[in-house]
């Protein structure tokens, strides 16, 4: 997902996986990355439940907390803010995908009361969790989380071993 470039690149994932999802019947569909500061957690939550829906659970959720200064000034969200409001959100979405019926939630930024998601996602608890991560700290956050590692694509490979070893470390 990415703002503002000029260089026409996606925008809306979600809405494109819907539409892959009813072109295709087998093939893995999946997010790389919804950039979760800049959204509501609820919308995402139900789009991205609503891909899994219609994929019949093919949908892999991919997220990541964003690193270009041009979109956080784009949507005035505060780059410092983005890990807070990061976490947040995927506390909520967690949340929401593995509470039945409905539920509250408290956070600094999000606060909901007697909500429920809807639809639920196919594959239970949730659809595979991904988080782009490239620094020590979201490695680490990354692996005490549970999520599923997505490493960026230009990385060399010295690189690529250096954070391995660092999620790996904090997995154990």
């Amino acid at each position: 997902e990415h703002h503002f470039s000029g260089l026409g690149q996606v925008s809306a994932s979600l809405s494109l996986l819907a539409y892959l999802a009813g072109q295709t019947s087998t093939i893995r569909l999946g997010t790389a990355v919804i950039v979760m500061p800049w959204h509501n957690p609820v919308l995402i939550c139900e789009q991205a439940a609503t891909v899994d829906l219609l994929s019949d659970g093919r949908l892999d959720f991919g997220v990541g907390k964003g690193y270009r200064y041009i979109e956080f000034e784009g949507f005035r969200v505060p780059m410092e803010e983005s890990t807070e409001r990061f976490e947040e959100s995927m506390r909520f979405i967690r949340t929401a995908w593995t509470t039945e019926g409905r539920f509250d939630f408290r956070g600094e930024r999000w606060q909901f009361d007697n909500v429920i998601i809807e639809p639920e996602p196919v594959q239970k608890p949730h659809p595979p969790m991904w988080l782009a991560a490239g620094r020590p700290e979201s490695l680490q956050y990354t692996a005490r989380e549970g999520y599923n590692l997505f490493l960026d694509q230009f990385a060399t490979d010295k690189l690529i071993a250096e954070r391995l070893a660092i999620y790996k470390a904090a997995l154990k």
